[in-house]
């Protein structure tokens, strides 16, 4: 069975784009800090954080922009029960994965004190989380519950 783009409700569009959006942006920021950013003592690369982050709002507008567009009438309306169920379940999941992120990132620092790392685990667990919650919203609206 072959889905179209056209057969899928604006918010799980929405939700396909943003995974893929956070995914890329993620593998954008990590791949330019490469290995040494992982290594003890690494200062942080706050010209490439800045990058990131313009990046990201930037490809997000432009996402939710043409999604609005394309949709017009489909993009005003509010999420339907199923929509709703689908978005709470994937916060759920992000969450818990959020937690085992912080409470790893946070063990890491009592054990090298070493606060790059520390924000390098807090941030990478942030974008798997997002990822999680956008991913996860659009796997369950195309495969039900």
């Amino acid at each position: 069975m072959t889905i179209s783009w056209s057969d899928m409700s604006v918010r799980e569009k929405s939700a396909w784009a943003m995974g893929a959006l956070v995914m890329a942006m993620a593998a954008w920021y990590f791949g330019r800090l490469g290995p040494a950013a992982w290594q003890p003592g690494m200062k942080l690369p706050v010209g490439t954080l800045i990058a990131y982050l313009f990046l990201t709002i930037a490809g997000s507008i432009a996402v939710q922009v043409m999604l609005a567009i394309a949709n017009r009438g489909e993009a005003r309306t509010l999420a339907d029960e199923r929509e709703a169920l689908a978005t709470a379940r994937a916060v759920s999941w992000a969450g818990h994965l959020l937690t085992l992120v912080l409470v790893g990132g946070l063990l890491w620092f009592m054990a090298h004190r070493d606060g790059v790392m520390l924000f390098h685990s807090m941030f990478a667990g942030l974008l798997a989380s997002q990822a999680v919650v956008h991913l996860g919203t659009a796997w369950l609206l195309r495969r039900g519950f």
